[in-house]
């Protein structure tokens, strides 16, 4: 057995016991940890990266890519300088708007995928320099308003 075979193993032995989506969200997430990452890797630089802000030149999630733990893909939906937005991608319900889920990053939490909800959004932006902006955004509209001509979420525009 080589040594990067035996690297696998040890590596692919943490994920016993886990179902596929939730390894597949597991490894989506390292990718984008290593995106991030220093060459050679670090572990205190990867703890720095998960426990603060993300630079403002770097992107929130390269890869536009992920797959919730029910088992949906979420596609990339649309994208601003802070804000990356995702739509579920249901295999079952027909493609109306009131049968869309959205979810989204920032580049305050771009490791996390969370459910794009008034609520959520507010907790994700407290304290930064976005929260004024956002909360005078949501005194106006609905979180999932969308543009009529560009059927583009407004908040994108904010």
């Amino acid at each position: 057995m080589t040594d990067k075979n035996k690297l696998l193993y040890k590596i692919v032995k943490k994920l016993n016991g886990l179902s596929k989506i939730e390894a597949y969200e597991l490894t989506h997430k390292l990718e984008t940890l290593l995106f991030y990452a220093s060459n050679p890797i670090d572990i205190e630089n990867l703890k720095q990266i998960v426990d603060s802000d993300i630079d403002d030149n770097h992107e929130i999630d390269p890869f536009h890519f992920t797959i919730l733990p029910n088992g949906n893909f979420c596609e990339f939906d649309g994208s601003n300088d802070w804000l990356h937005i995702y739509k579920e991608n249901k295999r079952l319900l027909p493609n109306l708007p009131i049968f869309d889920t959205y979810y989204f990053k920032t580049k305050y939490a771009p490791l996390e995928l969370i459910k794009l909800t008034k609520k959520n959004l507010l907790e994700n932006v407290q304290d930064t320099e976005k929260e004024a902006e956002v909360l005078g955004f949501l005194k106006k509209h609905s979180v999932t308003k969308k543009n009529m001509v560009t059927d583009k979420l407004l908040i994108l525009d904010s």
